[in-house]
């Protein structure tokens, strides 16, 4: 699997997921969207007080979407170094609110 452009253009949208990836919703980006640069983003979300993972992803101006941990896997292979590691990562939220980072393993 090749992973094009990796990142290597201006933010085009950001899209946030409250339900842990299976469904995505667009997200209001913030001024200044820069060519590689960090771009922030806002979402509203109406949280109902239930366990959920929310995530984010990106998709740059050369149509790259932000890879999850298992494709950046198959497509590097398992040496993956430090170099361009951008996977889509999840936050855990408890039903009390405890917000977690749940990070993802090699398998």
């Amino acid at each position: 699997m090749e992973l094009p452009g990796a990142g290597g253009g201006k933010v085009e949208k950001v899209e946030v997921s409250t339900d842990a990836g299976k469904t995505w919703q667009l997200a209001n980006l913030q001024e200044p969207v820069l060519s590689k640069a960090h771009t922030y983003f806002r979402y509203l979300w109406d949280w109902k007080g239930e366990a959920t993972e929310i995530l984010s992803r990106v998709t740059d101006e050369t149509g790259y979407l932000q890879p999850t941990l298992a494709q950046l896997v198959e497509a590097r292979g398992v040496n993956l170094g430090g170099y361009h590691m951008n996977p889509i990562t999840a936050w855990q939220i408890k039903n009390d609110g405890t917000v977690l980072f749940k990070p993802e393993t090699i398998k």
